[in-house]
C-alpha cells in the first residue's frame, strides 16, 4: 500500500506559501507518493447544502478556512519538489470555463514535469454555485461535457468541438500536457452516477472515507459498469481518503482495502497548525508505511 496526503485543512487559517511547500517537501522526504489539495472559490456564510462526509451533513471545515487556487499553488509546489505526485481532490469542474481549466491543467503538468493528477468532481455546495452564477442542477451534465472539451483540447495543437454548452471552430492550444494523452482524470464520489462517470471518462477513482463493506459494494457496481463499456479494471487506479488514527487502530482495514484493489491511502490532515500536520505525517510514516 502506498500513502499520500490531503492537507488543504492541515495548514491553519493563515498559511503562507512556504507552509504549503514545507509540507510537500517533507512528504517527499518521508516517502509519501502524493500530495493533494482541494478546491473552493468562495465559501458562503450560510450553508444549507448537506456536506457528504459528515454523519449529520454539517460542513466539516471552518468558513474561514483558506482555499488558494489549486492550480497556481500546485504549480509552485511542483517547482519546489522533484518526485512526489501532485493532485487536486477535487477540482469542481462546472465552476470554471473548460478552456481555461484545460490550459491550467497543462501548465501545472508543465511546471511539475508531468507529475500532476487531475482529480475532479461535480460539486455539492449549492450556495457556492449560486454565488458563482452557475447552475447547480446542470453540474453533472456540464462536468461530462467540460471534460470532453478538455480532452479535445489536449488531443493536439488544434481542436474543434460541438456540444450543448460549448462549441468552437478550430482553435490552437499550447502548451499541451507533458503526460500523454493527458494527466490522469481521477473522479471522487461513490454514488451510481459518479461510478458511471468513472466508467465513461475516468482513469482513476478516489472514494471518500467510507466503510470497507460499502466500498466493496460500490466496487462491484463499478466493475459491472466497466465491463459493460468494454473496459478492464486495470485501467483504473484506486486511492481512498482515510484517517491516520483510524488506520493505526484498524490495521486490518489497510490489508482488506489493498486486497480489494486500493493501491493508495490518502491521509486527510486536519491539524490546527502546519507543525501539527508535520508531526502527524512523521508519525504516520513511522507507523503505517512499509
Amino acid at each position: 500500500m502506498k500513502f499520500g496526503l490531503h492537507y488543504s485543512l492541515g495548514v491553519g487559517t493563515n498559511p503562507t506559501i512556504d507552509d504549503y511547500i514545507r509540507v510537500a517537501q517533507q512528504a517527499e522526504a518521508l516517502g509519501y507518493r502524493t500530495v493533494w489539495l482541494g478546491d473552493h472559490i468562495v465559501i458562503p456564510e450560510q450553508i444549507v447544502a448537506p456536506y457528504p462526509y459528515t454523519k449529520d451533513g454539517t460542513v466539516g471545515f471552518a468558513r474561514n478556512s483558506p482555499w488558494p487556487d489549486p492550480f497556481v499553488l500546485l504549480a509552485a509546489i511542483g517547482v519546489a519538489t522533484r518526485t512526489i505526485l501532485l493532485g487536486t481532490s477535487v477540482v469542481i469542474v462546472p465552476y470554471r470555463n473548460p478552456l481555461q481549466v484545460a490550459k491550467a491543467v497543462a501548465t501545472v503538468d508543465l511546471a511539475s514535469h508531468g507529475r500532476y493528477q487531475f482529480g475532479v468532481g461535480i460539486g455539492w455546495l449549492k450556495e457556492e454555485f449560486d454565488a458563482l452564477g452557475e447552475q447547480f442542477s446542470e453540474r453533472a451534465a456540464r462536468t461530462r461535457e467540460y471534460l470532453q472539451v478538455m480532452k479535445a483540447l489536449w488531443s493536439g495543437e488544434t481542436a474543434t468541438f460541438q456540444g450543448q454548452y460549448f462549441s468552437f471552430p478550430t482553435l490552437h492550444t499550447n502548451p499541451l500536457p507533458v503526460q500523454k494523452p493527458h494527466p490522469p482524470i481521477i473522479f471522487g464520489g461513490e454514488s451510481m452516477p459518479a461510478l458511471k462517470r468513472i466508467a465513461d471518462l475516468g482513469d482513476g477513482w478516489q472514494p471518500g472515507p467510507i466503510p470497507v463493506d460499502v466500498f466493496r459494494s460500490r466496487l462491484g457496481q463499478l466493475q459491472t459498469l466497466m465491463a459493460e463499456r468494454g473496459r478492464a479494471m486495470s485501467e483504473l487506479s484506486i486511492s481512498m481518503i482515510g484517517n491516520t488514527r483510524d488506520l493505526q487502530q484498524n490495521r486490518e482495514k489497510i490489508a482488506a482495502l489493498e486486497e480489494l484493489g486500493v493501491s493508495e491511502m490518502l491521509l486527510f490532515m486536519m491539524g490546527p497548525t502546519v507543525d501539527d500536520t508535520l508531526k502527524e505525517m512523521e508519525e504516520a510514516a513511522r507507523t503505517l508505511m512499509p
